[in-house]
């Protein structure tokens, strides 16, 4: 049984995602363009080295579905707490990459309340599940 109407927690995830990127576009169209050429050139490897981590969090679920003594709800409690330290871990190595670049701390603001949104989203829709 979910803590939440899977309708409504996934309405609000739907919310929170489009909300949060249309705060973060207008954030960034704040920036120069050589803040912005330096954030390209600053995560154009990081995007290609996170996907071997959640790679490995979905290879980890589909062979626990292929199990048959896993339960759902012990998957779950594997699955979610792994995905939420990853999603935690790779907002914190973005968030002190970006301080280090000396980037507008308006945008900062911006990009830091965004993926809190953005988890505490994520945490509304697992709670729908």
């Amino acid at each position: 049984m979910s803590i939440i109407p899977a309708p409504v927690g996934f309405g609000l995830f739907l919310v929170i995602i489009v909300a949060t990127r249309i705060a973060s576009e207008r954030a960034l169209r704040k920036l120069d363009t050589e803040a912005k050429g330096r954030l390209v050139e600053a995560f154009s490897s990081f995007r290609l080295a996170s996907l071997i981590p959640l790679a490995a969090i979905a290879a980890i679920y589909l062979a626990m579905t292929q199990m048959d003594a896993m339960t759902s709800g012990l998957l779950l409690g594997i699955i979610l707490p792994a995905t939420l330290v990853f999603g935690v871990g790779m907002q914190l190595l973005v968030y002190r990459k970006l301080r280090g670049m000396d980037l507008d701390p308006a945008y900062l603001r911006v990009y830091s309340i965004c993926r809190v949104a953005m988890l505490v989203g994520f945490v509304v829709l697992m709670l729908a599940l």
